[in-house]
């Protein structure tokens, strides 16, 4: 039979197998703007669930609340903390009250199942409520942002893990690669040689240093502004209640966590996840520069540079037979315009933030949250369909070497700047390779140009190969 709850604007039925309330009703209601519900990040549920355990253990010490309300709380908190009643966090992640309906969405959930663990329906209120109790000694204000810096603190630790996945399959690629003679470019004009292994490398390098930034950033995410209630004075806390809460927190977390030293100042200010989200920004843009190189590198050998093979995951085109795109190296691109959006969005609501709290947490959590995601899945997803798969075209790759007049600064302390200068201008004018003429002008044989442009590349740890040599 379906439950009728009343609030300060009136009542309304609710069915009796659920365990929001009427708060959560009419936030669901208003906020239909976005698919995504809180209910469907089970990191956030278990950071509220976490968050309200603890302190209705800290009341529960402090007398604030009875054994068997802070037993009942604590049980179902310990539910939904498990994966349990998930499907009862229905508020969008876009909500408009500034976090509000995602802490009621909570209390109500909580204290609903804390009566029916008690023996009594859900709605009961008489017995233990969902702002009285439940929210005993917090506000929105403080418990939202604690929520959305813990849930953080457990996501991360999956992206770290995929970007060293990440870096390593590009390190491994670089060990592979480690012989293959290349021009290096700059400004997509022919440079100087290089291996193909020490371009690897730089992407391992730039990856690994992204993730590095990613930990030290996340750290500072742990002081926390659980406590300061709803402006920072702690007022509606009870004596004691800062103290208490950190224990029963720190109880449950798998990491350290304390509160912030300026109470005003947590409550103010949202830098914390900008920074975050800059080097999430950061990370996506290193990802999306290596994917593009990707592309380059592997356009079709006949009409592209075609130095490297990407693993054909798929067929290319609903109407050119036999075409292969890098759609892996592509989707990477994607994901990098998305998260450099997500990072502009949380900036542009970190700054709007007014006076003594910042209203659009919603937003943030919800880019945040999205961006997290999406460079967790797709470095793993890098790695595995595309980079571990990666072949190089070793002749092509030389071809293209030794088809650049780009080699003549190597040969400069050998021959001279001026003969040098004399072979360049002759391959032009008769539309031969440079070193092609200085095998015929007797100046160098193949050997040692190849030797010479390993030299360069590697600085002498390079081994000329039969089949580079067969090339000239």
């Amino acid at each position: 039979m379906p439950r009728i709850e009343t609030d300060s604007i009136g009542s309304r039925e609710l069915p009796d197998d659920v365990l929001f309330g009427i708060n959560t009703l009419r936030g669901a209601e208003n906020f239909l703007i976005s698919s995504a519900t809180i209910g469907d990040d089970q990191a956030l549920v278990w950071a509220l669930a976490i968050i309200k355990k603890s302190a209705a253990q800290a009341n529960g010490v402090l007398g604030g609340l009875t054994v068997k309300q802070t037993n009942a709380i604590s049980a179902a908190c310990d539910e939904i903390m498990g994966g349990k009643h998930h499907d009862q966090f229905i508020i969008n992640m876009l909500e408009g009250s500034g976090g509000t309906s995602i802490n009621m969405n909570a209390n109500e959930v909580i204290a609903n199942r804390a009566l029916q663990i008690m023996g009594y329906e859900a709605g009961a209120y008489e017995y233990l409520k969902p702002n009285d109790h439940v929210n005993m000694g917090q506000s929105t204000n403080d418990v939202v942002p604690t929520a959305v810096k813990l849930a953080v603190l457990l996501k991360v630790p999956a992206l770290t893990m995929a970007l060293t996945r990440l870096g390593e399959a590009f390190q491994l690629k670089a060990d592979e690669l480690a012989e293959v003679l290349k021009i290096g470019r700059t400004c997509m004009q022919g440079a100087q040689p290089m291996t193909m292994g020490q371009e690897f490398s730089g992407y391992s390098a730039a990856i690994l240093r992204a993730r590095d930034k990613i930990m030290d950033t996340t750290e500072a995410l742990q002081v926390l502004p659980l406590g300061a209630t709803a402006i920072g004075t702690e007022l509606g806390a009870r004596a004691g209640y800062q103290e208490a809460v950190y224990r029963y927190l720190g109880q449950e977390l798998p990491h350290p966590v304390q509160q912030s030293d300026n109470l005003f100042d947590a409550m103010q200010n949202s830098d914390g996840f900008s920074r975050l989200s800059a080097e999430l920004r950061v990370t996506a843009e290193i990802l999306g520069k290596i994917s593009l190189d990707l592309i380059m590198m592997s356009s079709d050998k006949q009409s592209g540079i075609g130095e490297i093979k990407l693993p054909a995951i798929q067929p290319g085109s609903s109407i050119m037979p036999g075409k292969v795109n890098p759609v892996m190296p592509m989707m990477v691109q994607q994901l990098a315009f998305a998260v450099i959006g997500n990072d502009t969005a949380i900036s542009l609501a970190a700054l709007n933030g007014q006076l003594e709290i910042n209203h659009f947490e919603p937003i943030i959590a919800s880019r945040l949250f999205d961006s997290i995601d999406l460079l967790t899945h797709g470095a793993d997803l890098f790695a595995k369909k595309c980079v571990n798969g990666i072949e190089a075209l070793e002749d092509k790759a030389l071809q293209n070497l030794l088809n650049s007049s780009a080699l003549a600064t190597v040969f400069v302390p050998i021959l001279g700047y001026a003969e040098v200068s004399k072979i360049v201008k002759e391959a032009d004018v008769n539309g031969k390779r440079f070193v092609d003429v200085i095998v015929e002008m007797g100046l160098m044989s193949r050997e040692q140009i190849i030797s010479k442009l390993s030299n360069a590349a590697l600085w002498g740890s390079a081994k000329c190969s039969k089949e580079a040599i067969s090339l000239i």
